[in-house]
């Protein structure tokens, strides 16, 4: 048995040892064996203990072959590594004293008291103490269960890289990226590239180009690029962050309902358990049962969400366009099942292709049978029936209820009315005053006017009628419209009259 030592600061050595002393001498390491060895020209066999000492690690092992040239020792039979609490093991590894660099191959294990990581193969530089994996890695650490194509264990932080089909879990979340990154120190997780996480005890599910996670609390500390779907909806924006159970949205903001009947565009939205605020300028786009769409703009919108109630409210200075168009201080929906109720409130006005309200408040009821308009204090309805059939009626509760094939329309308080009559032998206009009125509409004509209280009423052949009876309701609208507050870059709605032939 012999037993041996070189160390590179010595000059002075055993002939026998002299290849040693060359072999280590710009290593500034220490090589001790204890057992028997065989030399050649070209190499040296140690079997037995073998030990290669720096000042912070140790690498053991039990057969060694030593290379002159190129410089490399060839290490087997439980080889291991150890440095300041970690032990890495393998079923051998190759040594290089010039570049200061340990390849362990083979069943390559890194045990810590954080967890056990497992490789074909390590790399380990002596210099940054950084091991690296170029082979399928898994493992856990802190909790965090791992797999990944390649990664990398840096000395200082121990912290973890994984890249490549990166996937890991814990007992609540999962999730996959191109890159994650552990940071044990600060118990985060962040991936980047192609990054998803979805919570095992609920449906929601995060992705983005980069997303940052908080093991502590498992809280989203900051989303890049993402979308985040849930039960009631789909989060988009440039920037979301977790604090609590409350989602920060910044830039970029796009929050969507499961059915895709409710989209908001902001630039800054809060998501708290029971609804949601957002920020603008806004931009939310409303369809009804038949995929109709209105588009609200607004300078902010809060919504709520109570016993399968949701709850969207606008303001402040809101314009609507699209299926309907128009205008006012603040708008309410509210949906529940099938039904939605639609308020707007001071100086609201609301008109499509056929039809224009106003009044202080407007209320839109939809449900699977019918739609309801109600306008409420100083309203006025206009329909047009035909090109030059427009019907005006002012009260002070205006009601039109629509069905397939009917609708019915009633005021009350002062009501004052221009209808008209499309009977085939009697086709005119009828003026009329009255406490209340109720008229019935069968295929865009109007019949069956009925009234309460004192009336007064006139009637007006076609070739008798003054089309001036439009001009204070013109004058209305043309008022109305002046006092619009538009949304930036939003033109106005035209004149509701100005389409009129007369």
């Amino acid at each position: 048995m012999i037993i041996g030592r070189i160390h590179t600061t010595g000059k002075g050595a055993f002939a026998s040892l002299f290849f040693f002393m060359i072999f280590w001498q710009a290593s500034a390491q220490e090589i001790i064996w204890k057992g028997k060895e065989l030399q050649s020209a070209t190499y040296k066999i140690i079997e037995g203990e073998i030990t290669i000492q720096t000042q912070e690690d140790t690498i053991r092992a039990s057969k060694a072959i030593l290379y002159n040239d190129p410089k490399k020792a060839i290490l087997k039979g439980g080889v291991s590594l150890r440095r300041k609490g970690t032990l890495v093991t393998g079923d051998s590894a190759i040594y290089y004293p010039a570049q200061r660099r340990v390849d362990i191959v083979g069943n390559g294990i890194i045990h810590s008291k954080e967890g056990m990581i497992r490789s074909k193969s390590f790399q380990y530089d002596l210099n940054t103490k950084q091991l690296t994996s170029n082979s399928e890695t898994e493992g856990t650490a802190n909790g965090v269960r791992f797999q990944a194509d390649r990664s990398v264990i840096f000395a200082k932080t121990q912290n973890m890289k994984l890249s490549g089909h990166a996937r890991w879990e814990n007992d609540t979340i999962t999730g996959v990226g191109d890159t994650i990154y552990l940071d044990k120190e600060n118990n985060m997780l962040k991936m980047s590239r192609n990054a998803k996480i979805s919570f095992k005890k609920k449906k929601d599910e995060v992705a983005g180009k980069l997303i940052e996670l908080d093991l502590t609390t498992s809280k989203i500390a900051r989303i890049e690029g993402s979308v985040i779907k849930r039960d009631d909806g789909i989060l988009k924006a440039k920037r979301i962050s977790q604090k609590g159970d409350d989602y920060y949205l910044n830039e970029e903001v796009e929050i969507g309902t499961p059915d895709s009947t409710v989209i908001s565009i902001g630039q800054k939205a809060v998501i708290r358990k029971g609804g949601m605020d957002m920020s603008g300028p806004t931009v939310t786009r409303l369809r009804d049962k038949e995929k109709k769409e209105t588009i609200v703009y607004a300078p902010k919108i809060i919504t709520s969400k109570d016993s399968g109630r949701e709850v969207y409210r606008f303001y402040r200075l809101t314009n609507i366009r699209g299926q309907l168009s128009g205008f006012g201080d603040s708008l309410v929906v509210k949906k529940k099942d099938s039904v939605q109720t639609t308020t707007l409130y001071h100086h609201a006005h609301l008109q499509n292709d056929s039809m224009y309200v106003e009044a202080d408040t407007l209320i839109l009821y939809q449900d699977s049978i019918r739609d309801i308009i109600e306008a409420r204090r100083n309203a006025m309805m206009i329909m047009i029936t035909k090109p030059a059939r427009v019907n005006i009626i002012q009260a002070a509760y205006i009601t039109l209820t629509k069905n397939d094939s009917i609708s019915t329309l009633y005021a009350n308080g002062s009501a004052q009315s221009d209808l008209w009559n499309d009977e085939k032998s009697n086709v005119g206009l009828n003026h009329t005053e009255a406490a209340t009125q109720k008229a019935t509409i069968r295929k865009n004509k109007i019949s069956r006017v009925k009234t309460t209280g004192k009336t007064t009423s006139s009637f007006f052949p076609i070739r008798k009628v003054n089309y001036a009876y439009m001009d204070d309701a013109a004058l209305r609208l043309k008022e109305t419209y002046k006092a619009d507050t538009l949304a930036p870059g939003l033109k106005p709605v035209r004149n509701f009259l100005e389409r009129v032939k007369r």
